[in-house]
């Protein structure tokens, strides 16, 4: 079925599909199969759940309202082209997305940036002698998107995000760091679809 997004909360990771039949219909982030965040005025196609939800809502083809949205849509490249400047933007704009699922790559590249932005952080306070200010800017800043992109990592695997709080014993943060260099599961599951 085809429909036109009228909302999308980052918040509460759902939204409102206005089908071509004048109903509407809700859908959850993890349905969202792009790469760029569900906006308001997309053209969308999509399937209906048994229970009336909107499920594999995908982007229309030559949505020229998308593009009016978003200029550079036309030169977007698909995940395999993507950079770690790239990775690390996906992330940011899923900043507190805990739903669907993350692969290793996009795990990974933003850990990496994260590592980066941290660096650069304590290079500047050394530089202008104030303590961990940019420091402590940029891990708060970071720390939502890094516990939504390790739980969304977890899901991946097939196991609940809230496995994340065994790294408050200590020890549990190896058996994490196995979880998230694990493959991901190549069979959808109650997360979402496969990541890649």
């Amino acid at each position: 079925m085809k429909g036109t997004i009228l909302d999308f909360s980052i918040q509460n990771n759902n939204g409102i599909i206005s089908g071509e039949d004048q109903k509407r219909y809700t859908f959850t982030g993890s349905e969202w199969k792009d790469s760029v965040s569900p906006q308001r005025g997309i053209k969308v196609d999509f399937d209906l759940s048994e229970a009336g939800q909107a499920v594999g809502v995908y982007k229309e083809l030559n949505n020229s309202s998308y593009s009016n949205i978003h200029t550079h849509s036309h030169t977007e490249k698909s995940e395999e082209h993507y950079n770690i400047f790239d990775w690390f933007i996906k992330c940011l704009k899923n900043y507190a997305n805990f739903n669907g699922r993350a692969r290793r790559k996009e795990f990974w590249f933003f850990y990496l940036g994260l590592v980066v932005c941290n660096i650069v952080a304590m290079v500047i306070d050394a530089v202008l002698e104030t303590e961990v200010i940019f420091y402590g800017i940029t891990t708060l800043a970071l720390i939502i998107p890094f516990l939504a992109v390790s739980a969304r990592r977890l899901h991946d695997i097939n196991r609940s995000g809230w496995w994340y709080l065994i790294s408050l014993t200590g020890i549990g943060i190896i058996l994490l760091i196995i979880w998230w260099a694990k493959e991901s599961d190549t069979n959808n599951n109650q997360y979402g679809n496969t990541a890649k």
